[in-house]
């Protein structure tokens, strides 16, 4: 299959599923080795597959997780300009339970790999100035994933610079 993304010149449409994956007042976030910022773990959302069956392939390429009833939290439509690419993002994500097998400790906790690159996980605090320092992508997460709603939120975020 391939992912639901579509250029057209320097503009590009993605759909995304993340992992919001929190323990004792941390969040887990990954880093590809050439990027300078973190994320949420989790990837695209293929052709012919729902954000579901998506977050639940994520967990297990990302982590070798298989994951219990993940509770899908917000869906944003996120405007923003990386790697030279003005963004239009479909994004659905999802609370999902800390996997046994991934440690909660300091620094890198588990690595793996996706698509080539070198995938680094790790806990970090979910107070805001905590989560500022280590550059999190989108930026409207920083300000979502310490208190989650109960239910669904659907948002349209714009990028200041966008």
């Amino acid at each position: 299959m391939s992912n639901l993304t579509f250029d057209e010149g320097n503009e590009r449409v993605n759909v995304r599923c993340a992992g919001i994956i929190r323990h004792e007042n941390h969040l887990l976030v990954v880093r590809e080795d050439d990027d300078d910022f973190v994320c949420l773990p989790g990837g695209r959302v293929q052709r012919g597959e729902s954000s579901l069956d998506a977050i639940h392939r994520e967990m297990d390429e990302e982590l070798n997780a298989q994951i219990e009833t993940p509770q899908l939290r917000y869906m944003l439509e996120n405007f923003f300009w990386r790697y030279g690419k003005r963004f239009h993002e479909f994004a659905f994500y999802y609370e999902v339970a800390k996997p046994l097998h991934v440690p909660f400790q300091p620094g890198v906790c588990i690595t793996g790999e996706d698509d080539g690159k070198v995938l680094s996980f790790e806990w970090v605090h979910t107070a805001p100035d905590a989560l500022a320092e280590i550059n999190l992508h989108p930026f409207s997460m920083r300000t979502r994933v310490a208190e989650l709603p109960q239910g669904f939120v659907h948002e349209c975020v714009v990028d200041p610079d966008y």
